[in-house]
């Protein structure tokens, strides 16, 4: 599911998304892509949409990879926290 470009004003002057839904065909284009094409070989940790990787975006956009996605700092503490929280080491 994703959000469209076309906002609508709401009640109170709350802005409204109409939401669009993909076919099962098209929601599974991204996995099969990413499982499949030669432009991610050798590559982890790509973020894609839509049949490609996605573009680092900040806030508001709806679309594209946020900066904490791609904060390595980041994902190393909550892969410590997870490890705290589960009990459980996880090893790579």
């Amino acid at each position: 599911m994703r959000r469209g470009a076309n906002a609508r004003q709401g009640p109170g002057g709350a802005r409204r998304h109409r939401v669009i839904f993909k076919t099962p065909e098209q929601g599974a284009a991204t996995s099969v892509w990413c499982a499949t094409s030669p432009q991610l070989e050798g590559m982890g940790g790509v973020y894609c949409e839509d049949v490609a990787e996605a573009a680092p975006v900040d806030f508001p956009e709806q679309r594209g990879v946020r900066p904490w996605a791609m904060d390595r700092d980041l994902a190393e503490r909550l892969w410590t926290k997870s490890e705290e929280w589960t009990g459980m080491p996880f090893s790579v």
